[in-house]
């Protein structure tokens, strides 16, 4: 890949944008990328978690290329929120656990993109925000809508209206974040976190996060119909005979990821 580089370490990856010359900014050529990447070239057969990084202390994904998208008409302006926005879904309904390692300026795209992701670790110095406002826009891939799922619509008015950074400290006070991490123990901690996730049933854990995306979109009592049926899906299957037998049998039980094939 041109603009990102892809490690692998056991059923952990880590997806690191590499545009340090501009901030990691995401031009069309890099979206489309990592659209292809998530469609296509994900090693799915026994990857669980996907941590997504920026290269580089600065930033993590400052935004789009706006040299780029100055150029653009109208017309275009729409096909790369299309592209914008198919990442995000993308991000989202992986059939995987991701998670989004704020290592510095995560704003505009950056944040949405975050946004998509599982759950985020921002480092001590990282500054988040959404500033489209600044340049006459509005957020574009799904700001307005997750952010405000995510902190409440009040909050993300004020972030949204003002177009200000804020710091990884007020992210975590807003709910925004889920822990803030010193720079050096980032990429670290979203490891071990990655280790405690890939212990536990792949089922397990992939029901619940459809459970929890899919019921957010829902009346309460539809939700809880969604999450009735999804746990009887993983009583059905051999993670949880694995694991009530050995809670029984007092030892950790050993859960294998599923074949693609």
């Amino acid at each position: 890949m041109e603009y990102f580089h892809f490690e692998k370490k056991d059923t952990v990856g880590i997806l690191s944008i590499h545009r340090p010359e501009v901030l990691n900014a995401l031009n069309r050529a890099s979206l489309e990328e990592l659209c292809r990447f998530l469609e296509d070239d994900v090693p799915r057969e026994n990857l669980q978690v996907l941590i997504l990084t920026g290269v580089g202390n600065k930033a993590f994904i400052v935004g789009a290329d706006i040299k780029e998208m100055n150029g653009f008409s109208p017309v275009q302006m729409l096909a790369f929120l299309d592209l914008g926005q198919r990442v995000t879904f993308l991000l989202e309904r992986q059939d995987l656990i991701c998670i989004a390692a704020i290592n510095g300026y995560a704003l505009g795209g950056g944040l949405e993109i975050a946004l998509a992701c599982d759950f985020i670790y921002a480092s001590a110095t990282a500054k988040l925000g959404l500033p489209e406002v600044t340049l006459g826009l509005i957020p574009g891939f799904g700001g307005t809508q997750r952010l405000s799922r995510a902190i409440g619509s009040r909050k993300a008015k004020e972030m949204i209206f003002t177009g200000r950074m804020i710091t990884a400290d007020e992210a975590y006070a807003a709910g925004l974040v889920n822990r803030v991490i010193p720079p050096d123990q980032l990429i670290p901690s979203s490891l071990e976190t990655a280790q405690w996730i890939v212990q536990n049933s792949p089922i397990a854990v992939l029901e619940s996060k459809r459970a929890i995306n899919m019921g957010t979109q829902m009346a309460l009592y539809e939700a809880m119909e969604l999450e009735k049926q999804a746990c009887t899906v993983s009583f059905a299957t051999d993670d949880r005979r694995k694991g009530m037998e050995a809670f029984i049998q007092k030892r950790k039980p050993q859960f294998r990821f599923p074949s693609s094939s």
